[in-house]
């Protein structure tokens, strides 16, 4: 019996989850995000602008979903913010029209309050960087229905004792797309398998972090996250993002995964390298120049396994941590 974990029957929606408009730090209006991503063939946004969180529900339509998101900090307060250390959290909201702000007070708004203090409601949790108070700011927001995404860990500066002590993180982000292009470091699935053989089980998302600095495209349409819905609706979206019914990736597309009789079977785009990763040092490869359809037993992986599918132009696709008691299910 075929057990799916990439569904073909299924509408994939090319996603970006990591966004910045004129409402913060952006170049760009949402109306103008939108417009431009659509022509790339996206079907969701998360309008994930600085400590506001913003209605952005407008843009939402039959062929576009306009996620409700916020990025959150959480500093340390270095002399120089190159030297800061932080925590930047992505929440995502199950409900399109809340913009009540957990885990935030007027300080944490920063220079955003001014701008938008009429509409600026919040819990009066002030933000510091210490392990209890990022675990209480995450735990607060998964109550309120967020999922909680840590975003770009090392362009953050944050060290293994940081991310290992983080508790209720929904995904990781292993591809913060523009920071990838600015520092060269922020490509990183090495974090998302650290975490894993530790115990974290969390899924792992890729994002634009997009700016559009002088209303251009840099940084725009290279980390996408597939999700996949049965129709294109905020509820469906959030819910296989929930669940995770999602891949990611930075060139090649993954048409079907599933599980037969205890082999992985996988078709997708021309791929030089395909990898089963699973506990600890348990991988297989398969090569070659055109691969589209590789079996692979799961005979001697361990916990849980993962699929990496490279291509010759330098793209990764990375599917989510699939565990072998779920299987059984």
């Amino acid at each position: 019996m075929k057990k799916y974990l990439i569904d073909p029957t299924k509408h994939w929606c090319k996603a970006n989850l990591h966004c910045h408009t004129l409402l913060s730090d952006g170049c760009l209006t949402p109306e103008e995000i939108k417009e431009r991503y659509m022509a790339h063939g996206y079907d969701v946004v998360a309008f994930s602008d600085h400590e506001i969180l913003h209605d952005n529900s407008r843009l939402t339509d039959e062929h576009f979903v306009a996620l409700t998101a916020v990025e959150y900090s959480i500093n340390d307060h270095a002399d120089h913010w190159r030297d800061e250390k932080t925590i930047h959290i992505n929440l995502f909201s199950r409900d399109p029209h809340n913009t009540y702000h957990v885990a935030a007070s007027i300080r944490n708004a920063g220079r955003y309050y001014e701008r938008f203090k009429d509409e600026y409601r919040c819990d009066g949790y002030d933000r510091v960087f210490t392990k209890e108070a990022i675990n209480e700011v995450i735990r607060r927001a998964n109550e309120a229905g967020f999922l909680v995404q840590l975003n770009h860990p090392n362009w953050s500066l944050d060290t293994r004792e940081d991310y290992m002590q983080i508790e209720g993180l929904w995904s990781l982000e292993i591809l913060n797309y523009c920071t990838e292009l600015e520092t060269a470091t922020e490509y990183c699935p090495i974090i998302y398998e650290d975490m894993l053989n530790h115990g974290k089980r969390i899924y792992c998302t890729m994002g634009d972090d997009n700016h559009n600095d002088g209303k251009k495209d840099f940084g725009s349409y290279g980390g996408v996250t597939y999700i996949g819905v049965d129709e294109l609706t905020y509820d469906e979206v959030y819910g296989s993002m929930e669940k995770g019914n999602f891949y990611c990736s930075s060139g090649p597309q993954i048409h079907s995964l599933y599980v037969e009789n205890d082999t992985l079977v996988l078709d997708c785009d021309p791929a030089m390298n395909v990898v089963l990763t699973s506990r600890n040092r348990r991988f297989r490869n398969t090569w070659g120049e055109e691969l589209t359809h590789v079996e692979m037993p799961l005979e001697g992986a361990v916990e849980y396994f993962r699929i990496t599918v490279a291509d010759a132009h330098g793209g990764r696709a990375h599917t989510n941590a699939y565990y072998l008691e779920d299987l059984k299910v």
